[in-house]
C-alpha cells in the first residue's frame, strides 16, 4: 500500500480583465500518495482551479508552493 501524506498548497494567478489585471489566490490541503511529482500536482491544481473559475483559465501563475501540512 502506498503511503500518503497531507499537504498544504497555494497558487496565485494573474489574469487580464477590462480594467487591467485580476490577481486571485487559491489554497487548500490534499493527501498525496508517495511518488507524486510537484509538476504533476501543479498541473492537477491548475486544471481544477480553471474548472471552478473559468476566468482563471490561461492566466499566469505568479506564485505556487506546496509543503507538508504537519508542522
Amino acid at each position: 500500500m502506498a503511503k500518503t501524506q497531507n499537504y498544504f498548497w497555494f497558487m496565485t494567478i494573474q489574469t487580464p480583465n477590462g480594467a487591467g489585471f485580476l490577481i486571485s489566490s487559491y489554497q487548500g490541503q490534499m493527501p498525496l500518495v508517495s511518488g507524486t511529482t510537484r509538476l504533476g500536482f501543479f498541473n492537477e491544481i491548475r486544471e481544477e482551479i480553471a474548472r471552478r473559475n473559468p476566468l482563471a483559465q490561461g492566466g499566469c501563475v505568479i506564485a505556487f508552493d506546496i509543503q507538508p501540512n504537519n508542522l
